[in-house]
């Protein structure tokens, strides 16, 4: 018995021994896997991205993902965006363009550091519900694929700036536009675009709006609200009239409307104190507003294609000094 007693404190002891080995054990894991989190969980800075390194082989990115932020595809017979190049979670830049790419994985939710995304020159007719959660995108490029509509799911890309959606087959935009609060750039040139939603006005920080070869009808007047606004194409459109409230525009710089069925421009216009590049080409004109000396920060105007009249022409020319006239 007493042999056994004097067993015990040793036993306790060894117990108490492995008990905290094994404590620290997992605490180290533990500790590694933090360590791992969080450097997942950081975001390159600007600087950081630029000089990291660019994988074009995706066996070799996926042998290191962790050390994957830029992935380049470019032609490379892609087909679809796969499950497997979603496993590179730290993908903060993706270009894919002119592949063949007709579908992206689900999966593509795993990469939520994402930032920059060019697909243009695929396959592309629709996007998974996935990937409108990809809360960091600030730059997608979608041109020239075979999209009809700007859908409601773009409306979650909080923090985008730039959307490049031209060369699709894009027939509307939905309302829901009007939550993307920090878009700067949107392009929806040659499109199938027949009227706008009144909520594109909502864009208030937006500062080119591209518009051109679509076929364009009439304008919201809730345009007028976009008041840092700089470019504004609607050239090679259908438009007959322009809405007044245009001449609230207090950033535009460069209004193109060449190639349009304009018979007559609003007075408004002439409130555009910092237009510098006006396109009235070919269209129906046959004059313009009393007040073009108003206009006074405009370099260039195009008014050739039209049908005006000498006298017009003379006084068009003496109202605006300072600018180059094209007839």
């Amino acid at each position: 018995m007493a042999l056994c007693r004097s067993l015990f404190p040793v036993l306790n002891q060894k117990k108490f021994t492995m008990k905290r080995f094994i404590i620290i054990g997992l605490w180290i894991i533990l500790l590694g896997l933090l360590q791992q989190v969080a450097a997942q969980a950081r975001l390159l800075t600007e600087a950081e991205l630029a000089a990291a390194s660019i994988y074009d082989n995706v066996t070799e990115a996926l042998q290191e993902k962790e050390q994957v932020y830029r992935l380049n595809i470019r032609q490379q017979n892609y087909y679809s965006f796969t499950p497997d190049l979603c496993e590179l979670v730290n993908l903060q830049f993706i270009n894919a363009m002119k592949n063949k790419i007709t579908t992206i994985s689900p999966e593509v939710a795993r990469l939520q550091h994402l930032q920059e995304v060019t697909f243009r020159e695929n396959e592309l007719v629709e996007l998974p519900a996935a990937f409108y959660e990809l809360k960091h995108l600030q730059q997608i490029d979608f041109g020239h694929n075979h999209f009809t509509e700007l859908n409601a799911g773009f409306g979650k890309l909080r923090k985008l700036r730039v959307l490049q959606l031209d060369e699709n087959k894009i027939r509307s935009v939905s309302p829901a536009v009007k939550h993307m609060k920090g878009l700067h750039a949107l392009n929806l040139n040659y499109n199938h675009l027949e009227v706008l939603p009144a909520e594109i006005g909502k864009l208030k920080h937006l500062q080119t709006l591209a518009l051109s070869h679509n076929h364009l009808r009439e304008l919201p007047a809730s345009m007028a609200n976009m008041k840092e606004l700089q470019t504004l194409a609607l050239d090679f459109n259908q438009l007959t009239a322009l809405p007044e409230q245009m001449g609230k525009l207090p950033s535009l710089q460069a209004l193109l409307l060449g190639h349009n069925q304009l018979r007559t421009i609003p007075e408004q216009l002439t409130k555009l104190s910092s237009l510098q590049l006006l396109d009235l080409s070919s269209n129906q004109l046959t004059t313009l507003p009393a007040n073009l000396q108003h206009l006074t920060s405009l370099r260039t105007l195009l008014l050739a294609g039209n049908n005006f009249p000498d006298a017009e022409k003379e006084r068009i020319r003496k109202a605006l000094p300072q600018a180059f006239i094209q007839f």
